[in-house]
């Protein structure tokens, strides 16, 4: 399984971005870790991606009743998926890091913080694709995870 990582693009799709992510080759799977809920199903749809999952971020003041955190198997694999602003990601990730071992998180994938992050922890992969749009680590960026039934890898791509 190979899936596109994305966050805190910040309702900014620049045609360059799409382009880049495209010479990386097709991807099962799209993660948008919000502040542009919305901007998951157009990045999705600009790249032919069928299977998406998203969670609203601290920025997306037009997106109410969607889930905050979300716990999914992905090749059997728990995977916890979140924005990260309810665990202040920005001051370090040992909330978000005692929430995901009480879950069984195999990876925990979030955003936030606009720095990428590709980190095995105690065991689990904290993986932080950094910003498509408004890097504060220097140059924008996206994710890709390839989960196999023995292993998970991730990687930054840097534009």
């Amino acid at each position: 399984m190979k899936i596109l990582v994305i966050s805190d693009s910040h309702n900014v799709i620049l045609d360059s971005q799409v382009e880049e992510i495209k010479k990386h080759g097709d991807f099962d799977m799209l993660i948008h870790c919000g502040d542009r809920y919305k901007d998951g199903e157009k990045f999705a749809n600009m790249l032919n991606i069928k299977e998406l999952y998203r969670v609203p971020g601290n920025c997306d003041f037009d997106v109410r009743g969607k889930q905050l955190v979300i716990m999914e198997s992905i090749e059997c694999k728990n995977i916890l998926i979140t924005h990260g602003h309810m665990y202040g990601v920005k001051s370090g990730i040992e909330k978000l890091m005692s929430y995901a071992e009480g879950k069984n998180a195999y990876a925990v994938i979030y955003g936030h913080t606009h720095c990428a992050q590709n980190e095995v922890l105690d065991n689990i992969l904290f993986f932080n694709p950094g910003s498509t749009i408004f890097p504060r680590d220097g140059r924008e960026s996206f994710g890709i995870i390839e989960i196999t039934p023995k292993k998970i890898l991730g990687k930054i791509i840097f534009f």
